[in-house]
């Protein structure tokens, strides 16, 4: 008997009309939560409901993102979050009424906010094996995601993600298009609702996101629904975190659902403004926000920030501090002891210089209890010490101080990576995170360039600029693989920096010419450009040859005989073993012709016999890096 199952109401039957199951009753609600399979008109209040009762059974994350947000800076959290957020603009703006805290949980985030901002993740693409074609795509890809990242400024908000995340548990950036352009924006954490049942045991298939949006840029974006736009009731009191404003805001809701399977049809992406809905079919299998955790719990979609795993310790630790601060007032003072029947002027107790305290009977006397208990401030520290040991941070990286002893380049790289190590899950996350946003910004690119032919993005090289077109990429997915590089591996600091190149050098892994370039020293720039600059044309011409076929004779005088003979041997042996077209791996070989043959192996004078030769000087030797001979150029 074949059955035959209805996806819009999930009704089983055996094909004949017989009903085998019936869809779930929702009469009792009178409510529909698979929106996704609603007409247009009816989207809205499904959606709408949904919302409200996944918010209804989400009352604890909400309260803990308001906790997260205090415990932080004392700030006030923004974007449809409800009437719990409206405590957390509730700083008294006393300082009198202030008590005294150290924010462990600050320091905490700034200290790791730092250690992730050197962290300039590279996303490159590579391919095993390919056509010299298609390598070459792959690195002009490379290049065309550097441009579009340098031109959202990925990196910056990459950081701010994971400062999001390290607060409240997750950082998110949304992909789009906007208006034929890849956008990258933040999305805060409070914004984006899914359900956390459905994530126990397996990724999202809907997620919501609820945005405070003014009424005149929903006009520009959402033309489709201008009627819905301006009847729509503005944002309210809560909605906003509870703080006034001035300007028109109105809430927009966007839905996803992500299609059930290859086959299916029910991937659908929905914008819903008041009682109207836009809706797009929706053909990806992912959610346009790249997703960042800073601690990923057992289960579920949410992650764990630091003010909750430290909430503990910040408490106990505000409790102190004020217990502290109220036994400095009430014993951080002098007291004076006078005996009951002694007759002592109470005028007489003042400020004055060489004031006359008559009495009779028994002197006054004045004592100085100790203000605070020295265990209390020791039992504080601890608990500093315990809240820095649990999130792997010392008190050396919160100060920027050095140990005594610490002062060689190696010294230094081995206390740093005993340091990094601990974070090593918080910098692949953040690798993994830069690498979805580089994915989907390609996959953005895509759909533009279906329907605009071109999408043309700026490439930042060392000194010019490169402009790079999608047209001549096209890569497909499958011929590229996607990893992410470290801008440099060598040390931040210039001490260190130094050490690690002098070592390379000194053990011929890299030319003094390599050494100086990797220096970077702010104040060498124009030096090095103009000593590389030989190096750097030759390569000009080289890759000209290879990529593009273009050749370029040899100028005596004008360029390095020595060197241009050393590249393009080794561009030579590159182009070949990646398979590069032989037509252009000639232009290479006729290159390196002209250099022998016009200047490294001349034809030679003749020699009258008996004439003086002269001596050979010895090749210059760098001070710098005194095992390699020839250093010094």
């Amino acid at each position: 008997m074949s059955k035959k199952i209805e996806r819009r109401n999930m009704t089983q039957t055996d094909g004949k009309g017989k009903v085998l199951r019936e869809p779930v009753n929702h009469a009792e609600t009178n409510v529909n939560y698979r929106w996704w399979t609603l007409d247009e008109k009816d989207m809205a209040a499904a959606i709408n409901a949904t919302l409200l009762f996944i918010k209804q059974h989400q009352g604890s994350r909400i309260e803990q993102l308001t906790s997260a947000t205090r415990l932080y800076g004392n700030t006030n959290a923004y974007n449809m979050i409800g009437t719990a957020f409206t405590r957390a603009s509730s700083v008294q703006s006393s300082p009198t009424t202030q008590r005294m805290s150290y924010n462990v949980i600050e320091s905490i985030i700034d200290t790791l906010q730092s250690k992730m901002a050197k962290n300039k993740v590279v996303p490159t693409y590579i391919t095993n094996g390919a056509a010299w074609e298609v390598q070459m795509k792959a690195d002009q890809i490379t290049k065309f995601t550097q441009g579009l990242f340098y031109q959202e400024k990925v990196h910056h908000k990459s950081v701010i993600s994971w400062t999001d995340a390290s607060i409240w548990g997750d950082g998110f950036l949304h992909v789009y298009d906007r208006e034929g352009k890849v956008c990258i924006e933040r999305t805060l954490p409070h914004e984006l609702f899914v359900d956390t049942i459905e994530t126990l045991s397996g990724p999202a298939h809907q997620l919501h996101r609820v945005k405070i949006m003014d009424r005149d840029i929903a006009f520009e974006l959402f033309p489709d629904l201008e009627e819905n736009i301006a009847l729509v009731s503005p944002a309210t009191y809560d909605d906003v975190g509870g703080q006034g404003t001035v300007c028109d805001l109105i809430t927009v809701i966007e839905s996803w659902h992500l299609k059930s399977g290859a086959d299916a049809n029910d991937g659908v992406r929905v914008i819903t403004i008041g009682d109207g809905s836009l809706v797009e079919e929706r053909r990806k299998d992912y959610f346009p926000f790249a997703h960042m955790r800073y601690a990923k719990r057992p289960l579920g979609f949410y992650g764990q920030g630091v003010p909750e795993r430290c909430q503990n310790l910040q408490g106990e630790i505000n409790r102190n501090m004020i217990l502290k601060q109220r036994s400095m007032w009430m014993q951080g003072s002098f007291k004076i002891l006078l005996e009951n029947g002694s007759k002592v002027v109470a005028q007489h107790m003042n400020n004055e210089i060489g004031t006359l305290i008559y009495y009779t009977g028994t002197p006054p006397q004045y004592v100085t209890p100790p203000a605070t208990n020295p265990e209390v401030q020791q039992y504080i520290d601890a608990l500093i010490a315990y809240a820095y040991a649990q999130e792997g941070v010392s008190r050396m990286s919160t100060t920027g101080e050095v140990p005594m002893g610490v002062d060689s380049g190696k010294a230094m790289r081995t206390l740093m990576q005993n340091s990094d190590d601990r974070f090593l899950f918080m910098q692949q996350e953040l690798e993994d995170f830069t690498l979805e946003v580089a994915r989907q910004s390609i996959e953005v690119v895509k759909d533009i360039y279906k329907e605009k032919k071109s999408y043309e993005v700026i490439f930042p090289d060392t000194n010019f600029l490169e402009t790079v077109d999608w047209k001549d990429i096209n890569l497909d997915e499958s011929e590229y693989v996607l990893k992410a590089f470290p801008t440099s591996s060598l040390s931040d600091d210039l001490t260190g920096r130094l050490s690690e190149i002098q070592e390379l050098a000194q053990a011929g892994m890299i030319s003094p010419r390599s050494a100086r370039k990797l220096l970077d020293a702010p104040d060498l720039e124009m030096n090095e450009a103009l000593a590389n600059a030989p190096e750097n044309r030759l390569h000009q011409i080289y890759d000209k040859m290879l990529r593009k076929g273009e050749f370029t004779r040899f100028e005596p005088g004008f360029h390095d005989a020595q060197l241009g003979q050393q590249l393009a041997l080794e561009y030579i042996n590159y182009a070949e073993y990646f398979g590069c077209p032989d037509d252009r791996i000639q232009l290479v070989r006729d290159f390196l012709e002209q250099i022998q043959t016009e200047v490294l192996n001349p034809p030679q004078p003749m020699v009258q016999p008996g004439a003086p030769q002269a001596v050979p000087m010895a090749p210059p030797v760098s001070n710098l890096i005194p095992n390699v001979q020839g250093a010094a150029t």
